[in-house]
């Protein structure tokens, strides 16, 4: 039995010393590394699912629950496409996504040997990624640091800013309270250079959540400061912020993506009865919207999403799909809602910290998502993985 008990604690280190590497080097948009530890992440929850998950069964129901999103897609796709999508480079977004999920809910069998862990971690992942990103900006002369897109660095750098003011706010003290501040101060001098508007904007709605949420003394202090930093921003115009948003403002009617909502919504005219309702598949859009798109007719520039959600949906899976995932994103919301609220009512504070902090992470990312990238790009997939994951980790915690 005690080998028993050491071989599940072995694999439970490795398995979350292995999720978390996979998630920093996504940060770090290192793919190659990502993919690496994300299958073997993969692998490593099979063992521990096989080694310990078949004599649990409210931990086996969860795994379960994992592998819908999973499952619903495949059936989405082949209603699509009608062929089995294992070709399609989303499935294994999403296939990897899953098996980080999984093994972050098989890691609550550990809890008691793992969870003393997850402070350190994200505070050495908080300085790790602002000191790779400072010295491949300021040493090596990277624009946009490991990636090679300034969306992806003001993405990352957002997520990483959000979780050093909730380590900064609530878990930390001393030195590190101080050493968090300032990455933090450093993350938003990047985002804000990377003029990234959809980031900018969706960190605003993330913070006013965090108004709507926070009980009175915190929600003056959030709004204030919130307040004071955008008046500041507003007034230096730093990074161009007044700029930026007010030729947003300004010239609404005439940007870019407004162009290619009208080229994509032309297109959508053109689908037959079956594809209005179930789509086209995830790996049409490329191809299928260049004899419809001018900034491809005028410029040859090819676009791999619509950079509007509701459009992509549609396009992709139809009305059908449109319905589901916007459907599975309000029951998300509304899970990690009533989480917190339950949990603020019964004066568990870091629980309720926690699931704020899955709320911001998740808006931020959904938000940036939906009006620049693919839906099924991996980096929100794998945020969507681990604010699951994390939520159905505290309900086995809670259960056990």
């Amino acid at each position: 039995m005690l080998k028993l008990v050491s071989l599940n604690t072995t694999l439970a280190r490795v398995l979350y010393a292995v999720i978390v590497l996979s998630f920093f080097f996504q940060a770090l948009t290192w793919s190659g590394a990502y993919r690496f530890f994300a299958y073997l992440a993969l692998l490593l929850g099979i063992a521990v699912y096989f080694q310990t998950g078949q004599q649990n069964q409210t931990l086996r129901r969860a795994v379960v629950v994992c592998l819908l999103p999973f499952a619903g897609f495949l059936l989405l796709e082949s209603l699509a496409t009608l062929h089995f999508p294992w070709d399609v480079k989303a499935t294994r977004h999403m296939l990897l996504a899953t098996g980080l999920m999984v093994g972050i809910v098989l890691m609550a069998v550990e809890r008691a040997r793992i969870q003393p862990y997850f402070v350190p971690t994200l505070m050495a992942a908080v300085y790790a990624y602002t000191l790779s990103q400072c010295t491949y900006i300021y040493l090596l002369g990277h624009m946009y640091g490991t990636t090679k897109n300034p969306h992806y660095l003001a993405i990352y750098s957002a997520l990483f800013l959000v979780v050093a003011s909730f380590l900064a706010a609530n878990w930390v003290s001393s030195i590190h309270r101080y050493g968090l501040a300032l990455s933090a101060t450093v993350l938003g001098f990047l985002l804000l250079n990377t003029s990234s508007r959809p980031t900018w904007i969706a960190l605003m709605i993330a913070i006013l959540i965090g108004i709507v949420c926070l009980r009175k003394q915190a929600k003056i202090m959030l709004t204030i400061l919130a307040g004071v930093l955008i008046a500041i921003l507003f007034v230096s115009d730093a990074g161009n912020f007044k700029t930026r948003m007010g030729d947003l403002v300004m010239h609404a009617n005439t940007e870019e993506r407004v162009t290619i909502w009208e080229d994509t919504w032309a297109m959508q005219q053109q689908s037959s009865h079956q594809q209005w309702l179930f789509g086209h598949g995830v790996g049409s859009f490329e191809s299928d919207f260049q004899p419809y798109s001018r900034y491809y007719a005028n410029e040859g520039l090819v676009y791999n999403s619509p950079h509007n959600v509701i459009l992509e949906l549609l396009y992709q899976f139809g009305l059908v799909g449109l319905v589901i995932v916007l459907g599975f994103i309000g029951w998300l919301y509304y899970a990690l809602f009533a989480r917190y609220f339950r949990a603020r009512q019964q004066c568990m504070h870091d629980v309720q910290m926690l699931i704020l902090l899955l709320l911001t992470l998740f808006t931020v990312t959904l938000v940036t998502v939906s009006i620049t990238l693919p839906f099924f790009v991996s980096i929100h997939l794998n945020v969507i993985a681990l604010v699951m994951g994390v939520m159905f980790y505290l309900d086995k915690r809670e259960q056990s």
